[in-house]
C-alpha cells in the first residue's frame, strides 16, 4: 500500500504507528507541521507562516491537497481531530481513516461553535474512525461519527520493553531505598486537568501518616517549577524527586522501580502510560473516567478515585502502603488485562484490517474491536 498520514510530527505515537507500516514494506508519507526525520518514512512539511492563523490553516490545506495529488496514496490516515482532522476533511480525499487522540474530542469541540462545527464535519466525513477507548468513540458518534465504522484501537504496549523486572538500582540512584513506598505520577505538567496539584496535596497527607512514603513526578511536557513550589509549600520536597521527560526505554525502568502508579486526570482518553504501568505489574490508582475504567476494576486490578478528590486519593495511596499482598495481587490482575488487550502489534493488525476494508480488500473491519461489539452488554475488558 501507498499510505499518507496527516499527524503530529516528532511524537512517539505518530512514529510508532507509521513505522509499523513502513517496516512491513508499505510506502509511507507523513504530512505534518512538526517535521522531523522518521526512519523509513518520507516526511513532508505543510507549515505555512504567512498571515493570521485562519490564513495559515488555509495555505497549509493547499499544501495538503497538492501533496496528496502528487503522492496519490491508496489511503489517508488522519490523526488528531483538531487541525489535522480539519485538513483531512477539507482535502476531500477518500478513503480517509480518522484517528482521535483525547482532548481533540473531549475538550476542543466545545470551546466554541466554529470548532464544534469543524469537528462534526471531520467526524461525519471520514470513512472510518479509530480511538483508544469505547468512551471516546461514543463521544465522537455524538458529534457525528458513524457508529458502524468506529473501532477501539489502543496505542499499544511493547511487551518486550514493558514487563516486570528488577529496577531497584534505578530507584536507589534517585535516592530511594528498597523498603520505602514509591508513588509515581508521570503526567504532563502542561494541562491543569492532569491534576498534579491534587497528587501533591494527597502526597502531603500520606507523608504525614506513612514515614516510608516517597514520591516521583516525571512530567513528559511543560515546566515542573510551579509544581516544585507547590511541593515545597506542601512540605514534601525532602521526600520526592521531580524530573522532566523520561526516555521511553527509561520509562519502563521507572515503572518497575515504583510501587504505585498514579494517573488521576479530569479529562483523558486511555493513557498509554496506564497500559504500560499495567504491563509492568504496578499498583494502579486512576480517576473515575470511563476511558480508564475500561481497564481497571475497583478493588481488584487497582483503585479508582474521583478526579480532584484529595481525600479519596490519599486513602487509596494509604491502602496500597498498608497492604503489600493487595498491591501484588492487583498488579498481577492488571498485567493479565494488559496482555489480553494492549499489545502493540495486535492493535496495529486491527488497523491494517481497517485499511484493507477501506480499500475493498476485506468485506468488513475488525468487528471484535468495533464500537457495536464493545457496547454490547456482555462486552468489556
Amino acid at each position: 500500500m501507498r499510505l499518507a498520514f496527516l499527524s503530529i510530527g516528532r511524537h512517539i505515537h505518530t512514529e510508532r504507528w507509521i513505522q509499523w507500516f513502513a517496516q512491513r514494506g508499505h510506502e509511507c508519507h507523513l504530512l505534518t507541521v512538526q517535521p522531523g526525520d522518521v526512519e523509513g518514512v518520507t516526511v513532508h512539511d505543510i507549515t505555512s507562516t504567512s498571515g493570521p492563523k485562519p490564513l495559515r490553516y488555509y495555505f497549509s490545506l493547499l499544501k495538503v491537497k497538492k501533496l496528496l495529488k502528487e503522492i496519490q496514496p491508496d489511503l489517508l490516515n488522519t490523526h488528531f481531530l483538531t487541525g489535522y482532522g480539519y485538513w483531512g476533511h477539507f482535502s476531500g480525499f477518500q478513503p480517509n481513516v480518522l484517528t482521535v487522540w483525547g482532548d481533540d474530542v473531549y475538550v476542543t469541540p466545545f470551546e466554541n461553535e466554529l470548532k464544534k462545527m469543524l469537528a462534526q464535519k471531520a467526524l461525519g466525513s471520514c470513512f472510518a474512525l479509530t480511538g483508544d477507548s469505547a468512551d471516546i468513540l461514543e463521544k465522537s458518534v455524538e458529534l457525528g461519527a458513524d457508529a458502524q465504522r468506529s473501532y477501539r484501537i489502543l496505542w499499544g504496549v511493547d511487551f518486550e520493553k514493558f514487563r516486570p523486572f528488577d529496577a531497584s538500582h534505578w530507584r536507589r540512584e534517585l535516592g530511594f531505598t528498597d523498603d520505602e513506598i514509591l508513588y509515581f505520577s508521570p503526567r504532563s505538567y502542561t494541562q491543569p486537568y492532569y491534576n498534579i496539584d491534587t497528587v501533591i496535596a494527597a502526597a502531603a497527607q500520606v507523608a504525614s501518616q506513612e514515614p516510608r512514603a516517597r514520591f516521583l513526578f516525571a512530567g513528559y511536557e511543560g515546566d515542573p517549577e510551579p509544581f516544585r513550589a507547590k511541593a515545597r509549600e506542601a512540605g514534601i520536597e525532602e521526600v520526592m524527586a521531580m524530573v522532566g521527560r523520561l526516555p521511553h526505554d527509561e520509562f519502563a525502568t521507572a515503572l518497575n522501580a515504583c510501587d504505585v502508579f498514579i494517573s488521576v486526570p479530569s479529562v483523558d482518553a486511555t493513557a498509554v502510560s496506564l497500559l504500560e504501568a499495567m504491563s509492568c505489574g504496578a499498583g494502579i490508582i486512576i480517576s473515575s473516567l470511563p476511558s480508564s475504567m475500561e481497564w481497571i476494576t475497583q478493588g481488584e486490578s487497582g483503585l479508582i478515585v474521583e478526579p480532584r478528590n484529595v481525600q479519596e486519593l490519599a486513602d487509596a495511596m494509604m491502602r496500597f502502603a498498608k497492604d503489600d499482598a493487595f498491591r501484588h495481587a492487583a498488579g498481577v490482575k492488571a498485567l493479565a488485562t494488559a496482555h489480553q488487550y494492549a499489545g502493540f502489534d495486535s492493535n496495529m493488525e486491527f488497523v491494517d484490517r481497517i485499511f484493507r476494508h477501506a480499500l475493498g480488500e476485506l468485506p468488513a473491519g475488525p468487528q471484535e474491536v468495533s464500537l457495536a461489539q464493545l457496547a454490547a452488554p456482555e462486552a468489556g475488558a
